[in-house]
């Protein structure tokens, strides 16, 4: 994706944004601060966490000040998490757990699990803690369009020191968004590239623990490219929500301070002959489920995660212009 950016200049990394729907009159965005490669966020606190698709982990005071690197030597540290004052990080190969310390400061380094599977170009993890308690990590497929192998092309949980591994989705594409709604887990998955504009949609699935979700047979439901007739090994779930095809659909978060419902991050997409995504959009719900999307802020660059600070205001992180953005509403 970043190669089509860099060749066509879409890259807008305007620090004012209008919100589009849902919010009266524009709301001005504020640079909260400068996080190289910003990847997904973690509130803890008083302390926004920030991975990186770098070596390093960031940590943010929310009350405002510099970006401060707090850990380094990974390989993609992509995923954080927080919970029970301790800071997780999933990187390429292991989740790594640190103590948090006042101001965001991190010690007692350890990695509870080192062998995550080889994802090959979709080694982003995401990781979260569920409610309950344990850690859900999403491990990519390593193609467009390929049969994983082992653990690839799925989510796992395990216990916060790494023990209990059990998967609870397979049939996953790429996953780097995921967060739970009335206790059930939502994810979204990038959908295959190669296959036209228009097909297939990126996804939004619901969780059935132990799962099939159709890759590489099915994305959304239509038939793969080279898997149009090659019988599933499982009934697939389908999607409870489909999204525009290359989007890029990542990071998901209910928001208390939009009566819970979800705003999703569009990385924006890159096979595709008009461009698509470069956006936050507002899932709306209805009895449970999702029902519309509509755009809600743009001119984010490409956003990749969205977060809710304590005072209810919208965080986005943007990789490729190097931020983190508030918008206070």
């Amino acid at each position: 994706m970043d190669v089509f950016a860099a060749r066509a200049g879409f890259l807008v990394l305007a620090a004012v944004a209008t919100i589009a729907s849902g919010v009266a009159g524009p709301a001005r965005a504020e640079l909260l601060a400068r996080v190289p490669a910003a990847r997904q966020m973690a509130v803890c606190g008083d302390v926004l966490f920030v991975g990186t698709k770098g070596s390093s982990v960031y940590a943010v005071p929310l009350s405002g000040g510099s970006a401060r690197r707090v850990a380094s030597g990974f390989s993609a540290p992509n995923g954080v998490a927080c919970s029970r004052g301790r800071l997780f990080v999933a990187s390429r190969d292991s989740v790594t757990a640190f103590a948090i310390g006042r101001g965001g400061a991190l010690s007692g380094r350890r990695d509870i699990r080192r062998d995550l599977p080889n994802s090959g170009a979709h080694s982003f993890r995401y990781i979260g803690v569920g409610p309950d308690a344990r850690l859900y990590v999403s491990l990519g497929s390593p193609c467009n369009i390929c049969l994983p192998r082992g653990l690839q092309g799925t989510i796992v949980s395990m216990n916060q020191d790494g023990s209990g591994l059990r998967r609870v989705a397979w049939g996953v594409r790429n996953s780097v968004g995921f967060d739970w709604r009335g206790g059930t887990m939502f994810f979204t998955d990038n959908g295959a590239d190669g296959m036209g504009d228009d097909i297939p949609p990126d996804e939004l699935n619901a969780l059935r623990p132990g799962g099939f979700y159709g890759f590489p047979y099915f994305g959304g439901q239509v038939r793969l490219k080279g898997f149009e007739d090659a019988p599933p090994p499982a009934r697939q779930i389908a999607p409870v929500f489909n999204f525009q095809a290359h989007v890029a659909a990542l990071g998901i978060h209910f928001f208390r301070s939009l009566g819970g419902d979800a705003l999703v991050a569009q990385h924006g997409s890159w096979d595709r002959s008009v461009p698509v995504g470069y956006q936050v959009v507002r899932l709306r719900f209805r009895g449970g489920r999702p029902v519309s999307a509509t755009s809600f802020l743009r001119d984010v660059g490409r956003p990749v995660d969205v977060k809710e600070a304590p005072d209810g205001s919208v965080l986005v992180s943007d990789d490729a212009g190097g931020a983190i953005y508030i918008f206070r509403q």
